[in-house]
């Protein structure tokens, strides 16, 4: 349920930044050519473009408790009397915030979502709020999303996702913070605020939400240098071995490729044991931290004529 979640928040703020540059672009082309024309005929355009963006984010029929949604756009602003005082990161740019109210008989519910352009590493942003975010009563989820899974991370998607929450206990109000990293550009920052709701089945914030890791993860996150294009293959394991796989998109040589997954392994705490690069191949075996005698294996293969680098990182308990 928290996966799908997950899932939804991330595709309905997507989908809001989209109408939103296409909105903000016709408005001020809009405005141009009334400049240029001197008169009215840009009126009509701006209404309509507001309209449409307002009708493809509202749904079409009611939601499945009977309740009736409306969307309000604020492009360059905070939603106008929003349940919560979102802050801001002082070098932020406010891109603009979308607002839905849901309404049933006599109650009203509403949820908001905020597009920032944030510049500095995207650690500075989770830093940020993980430290501002309390003084609101919002406090980290103190556990992760999804369990937690090592190995090749892809560098499409976002850079990091934090979960804020006023309590851990029923339904409750949360906030739901995701920062895309973009080279040479500033951090594409989506917030999200949800209220508490009776019919909230699947809120992040209930402590019997998800479970507990089936067995411990030995693989550390491994995400793509700069200028590498890393897509997973997946990965299998169990509680005696486990490997991932990923595809490298690079000009980068086997060699200098191994070095840098090499680095966040060491980082890890994982001990290089051997290693060496010829020709199309690289690899390097390690002694893993840890209860028990594990042992790991980087392997990094260039396929032949291409920019394609085929990457595998594995952990297996001794004797297996």
């Amino acid at each position: 349920m928290t996966s799908r979640l997950v899932r939804y928040t991330l595709a309905t703020l997507a989908a809001v930044a989209l109408l939103g540059v296409i909105a903000l672009t016709a408005i001020e082309a809009g405005s141009r050519m009334q400049d240029l024309r001197g008169g009215t005929a840009g009126a009509a355009p701006q209404g309509g473009i507001e309209e449409l963006a307002q009708r493809l984010l509202t749904p079409a029929f009611p939601m499945p408790d009977g309740s009736q949604q409306t969307v309000a756009l604020d492009p360059g602003a905070l939603p106008k009397n929003a349940p919560f005082d979102l802050p801001l990161p002082p070098s932020a740019r406010l891109v603009g915030s979308v607002t839905r109210e849901r309404t049933s008989g006599s109650s009203t519910l509403v949820s908001f979502d905020v597009v920032l352009d944030v510049p500095g590493p995207p650690d500075d942003v989770t830093a940020f709020y993980d430290r501002e975010m309390p003084k609101k009563g919002m406090d980290p989820l103190s556990r992760p999303l999804m369990p937690q899974q090592g190995g090749f991370v892809s560098s499409v998607g976002p850079t990091s996702t934090k979960m804020y929450c006023k309590s851990d206990q029923g339904p409750a109000p949360y906030v739901s913070l995701t920062v895309f990293s973009k080279p040479g550009a500033p951090n594409d920052v989506r917030v999200h605020y949800e209220p508490a709701s009776p019919q909230m089945m699947g809120s992040p914030c209930r402590q019997e939400q998800g479970g507990p890791q089936p067995y411990p993860t030995k693989l550390p996150t491994l995400h793509a240098p700069q200028g590498v294009t890393l897509q997973p293959n997946g990965g299998q394991g169990d509680g005696n071995k486990q490997t991932s796989d990923a595809t490298a998109i690079t000009s980068t040589s086997v060699a200098d490729l191994e070095s840098a997954f090499a680095q966040q392994l060491s980082a890890a705490g994982w001990t290089r044991l051997a290693g060496k690069a010829d020709g199309p191949l690289a690899w390097s075996t390690w002694k893993i931290p840890g209860e028990g005698d594990w042992q790991g294996l980087l392997l990094v293969v260039q396929a032949p004529g291409t920019d394609r680098r085929s990457l595998t990182v594995r952990a297996e308990a001794a004797g297996f």
